[in-house]
């Protein structure tokens, strides 16, 4: 059914508000990592993800527990659920929800059984996407637990918003400062193109029919020396196409062309030109090029020293609220860029002292300004400080400034620097601060052990969880101590070739048992310096041992049949994939069993002695074949073993005839004695490239062979 117009509206405006963030498709960052890896641990749930839901799709900023996974279709996300409302979106168990039990991600890869996912709402109220925790096992949050996830899913939408403002405020000012430096290129242009130094006249072929006197000194001849050479013989060979080019596309469309090349002059040095071309009609009417050419070696070679000033301006100007200022020290006047004069939020009749300019800075930062202007004119010591400051305006902000003093024969002649606006990096210093103070807090009270370490393998932080689990004393005493001599000897060397490759640079995740018993699930993260390098790694590590004893309790039982203790159909897979790969695949051979004359027994005497029964066929069959042979109830009065190791068919031939023989004895169940019988098919080794189950349905069909071939009897 089509949405109406107002959800329309509605996901227009969150799919814009999503695209303003400016993150889609960015590569990964620590802090969103950091805040999926905080939400997995807390919510102790192997998989958490930053999910961004696009029009089609939904994107991963911050993966846990699905490497190689980016997206997935929107239609079959989770979160495209949990962000049509406010608070915590959970699903207990995903196969009971008729709204996702034939969901692909739940029917297959990766089995999802367990959601929940906080909304990251941002400024406006739009819903952009979720923090959220998966489980493949059926579970619920903790009132703690939701609570976390919706803290954490908040910091999240706070570094998003943080990360859209730094990138917006980047990129304003860099146009800002694009826009003056193409505005001064313009003006310097103009300035050029009014010179008119060295004039001349060609045909377009390069011949010269006029050279005024400057032109004709610059290659010690008379104008008229001049006339009927070609231009191009002087000028520097690399430059050659390029003059060409420009002359012809004067003479081809009639535009006036500017550029700059080399020439060599009467002593033979090169010369830098900068010409002015345009078309002019001869006296018979034929198309001729004026040039008006002026000599600019000296601004070139000035260019170079000015190259890297203006490399200090450009970086200066990404930054948000760049301006200029400047001091004449003998008449105290006051000089302030356009930028400045902003920051400062004066009228533009306000005339700046030396005084008026330090009474803008907040009291407490008087003296300190004043201090490093009076201590730069005594020993010529720059400075560069970040101080409170109050606009004409009354607005409190925070300004960095940046001076030297320039000095003429031992004498201050000038003070100059640069004035900048950094209240929004110090409200998202102190901002980040907070989020860090948050974070820490949260880490802190963690139930899995975290610790950092340094490149030396020194421990340099941890948390009360790792404190308590580590070491019996306070964790003042063990900080920049090696992991290795905090450790048992033997649990950190089956540590220690995760932690090389973590110093490698590479994410590792394992399970490892310690000494006393305990499994923990550790994930190693590298720390890396501004340049990239790795610098020491995050240990965080979480106990499993519970965990582990279920999941191999759970495995039992979903593997043995719970009436006669046998294994069950699941069991015999796994058993004789093992004995597969163990290379033990060409020697098995399969019985297939079935009772005869079951069902009269469970129609006379009901099924509670038919299960006795059972029971008691499922024992004296365990007592006729090997402990390493797989003994499994396949459902109803089937049964199957198989035999590991068989040379010869007769081998296999010979176990069957032994069940049917023990079979013929009477079972005694409580004061009933109980006849009964069994048939069997016997499948010895399979084709090659067959899996082994081949050979168990090649037994069921002999087994039906037996069966009307008049039971109580082994076919093979």
């Amino acid at each position: 059914m089509p949405r109406s117009t107002l959800q329309l509206q509605s996901e227009e405006e969150r799919l814009a508000r999503l695209r303003n963030l400016v993150v889609l498709d960015s590569e990964p960052e620590a802090v969103f990592d950091s805040i999926a890896q905080l939400a997995s641990q807390v919510c102790e749930a192997p998989i958490a993800l930053i999910s961004l839901v696009d029009e089609e799709r939904q994107w991963f900023k911050a993966n846990v527990g699905l490497p190689g996974v980016n997206e997935t279709p929107r239609d079959v996300a989770f979160c495209a659920h949990a962000i049509q409302g406010h608070d915590v979106f959970e699903v207990p168990d995903a196969t009971r929800d008729d709204r996702f039990s034939r969901n692909p991600l739940v029917t297959g890869g990766p089995d999802i059984r367990f959601y929940a996912g906080a909304p990251l709402e941002v400024d406006g109220g739009a819903r952009v996407g979720t923090l959220c925790v998966i489980d493949r096992q059926p579970r619920q949050l903790s009132a703690e637990q939701a609570e976390t996830l919706r803290s954490l899913a908040r910091i999240a939408t706070q570094a998003l918003e943080m990360r859209r403002d730094l990138i917006n405020k980047s990129l304003a000012v860099r146009t800002e400062y694009s826009k003056a430096l193409e505005d001064s290129e313009a003006r310097h242009r103009a300035l050029v193109e009014e010179q008119s130094d060295l004039v001349g006249l060609c045909r377009p072929t390069g011949e010269l029919v006029y050279a005024n006197p400057a032109y004709a000194r610059q290659f010690g001849r008379s104008p008229e020396e001049m006339v009927g050479t070609n231009l191009f013989d002087r000028v520097e060979a690399n430059d050659k196409d390029k003059v060409r080019a420009r002359l012809l596309a004067v003479f081809e469309t009639g535009t006036p062309h500017t550029g700059e090349n080399r020439i060599l002059n009467a002593e033979g040095k090169t010369v830098w030109v900068a010409w002015t071309t345009r078309l002019q009609r001869g006296a018979d009417g034929s198309k001729l090029l004026h040039s008006v050419g002026r000599d600019v070696t000296d601004r070139k070679a000035a260019e170079e020293a000015l190259w890297a000033n203006q490399q200090f301006l450009y970086r200066t100007g990404q930054v948000a609220g760049v301006g200029g200022w400047e001091v004449d020290v003998a008449t105290s006047q006051v000089t302030w860029s356009d930028q400045t004069r902003l920051i400062h939020e004066v009228d533009d009749d306000f005339f700046p002292t030396l005084h008026s300019a330090i009474e803008f800075y907040a009291p407490e930062s008087r003296p300190l300004i004043q201090e490093a202007v009076e201590t730069g004119i005594r020993t010529g010591e720059p400075w560069d400080l970040e101080l409170r400051f109050i606009t004409a305006k009354g607005r409190p902000i925070w300004v960095r400034s940046v001076g030297e003093v320039l000095f003429d024969h031992g004498q201050p002649v000038k003070l100059v620097g640069a004035f900048q606006d950094v209240t929004a990096r110090k409200d998202l210093e102190h901002m980040l601060a907070q989020r860090s103070a948050t974070l820490g807090a949260v880490i802190e009270a963690l139930p899995a052990h975290v610790c950092v370490v340094d490149g030396s393998g020194r421990v340099q932080f941890a948390n009360r969880s790792f404190e308590r689990w580590a070491c019996p004393t306070p964790r003042d005493f063990f900080l920049g101590v090696l992991l290795r001599d905090i450790l048992d000897p033997a649990d950190y060397e089956r540590c220690r070739p995760w932690a090389a490759k973590v110093l490698s640079g590479e994410t590792v995740s394992f399970d490892v048992p310690f000494h006393n018993r305990v499994t923990l699930s550790v994930t190693l993260v590298p720390l890396r310096d501004g340049r990239g390098a790795t610098e020491g790694f995050v240990l965080v590590a979480h106990d499993i041992s519970r965990h582990r004893l279920e999941e191999d309790r759970l495995l039992q039982l979903s593997q043995r049949d719970p009436l006669t203790g046998l294994l069950n159909r699941s069991g015999l897979e796994s058993h004789v994939t093992k004995m597969v790969q163990a290379g033990e695949g060409e020697s098995l051979a399969v019985l297939a069993i079935d009772l005869d004359r079951f069902k009269p027994v469970n129609d006379l005497h009901g099924h509670a002695t038919g299960d006795e029964l059972l029971r008691a066929f499922a024992h004296r069959l365990g007592k006729l074949v090997r402990p390493t042979d797989a003994v499994a109830r396949l459902g109803g009065d089937e049964f199957a073993v198989v035999l590991s190791g068989i040379g010869q068919a007769s081998h296999a031939d010979a176990v069957a005839d032994k069940i049917i023989a023990a079979v013929d004895k009477p079972f005694q169940v409580g004061a009933l004695e109980l006849s009964i019988g069994a048939s069997i098919g016997v499948a010895c080794s399979v084709r090659p490239g067959e899996p082994w189950t081949a050979l168990l349905e090649k037994a069921d069909a002999l087994l039906y062979d037996a069966k009307r071939a008049g039971r109580g009897r082994r076919v093979s």
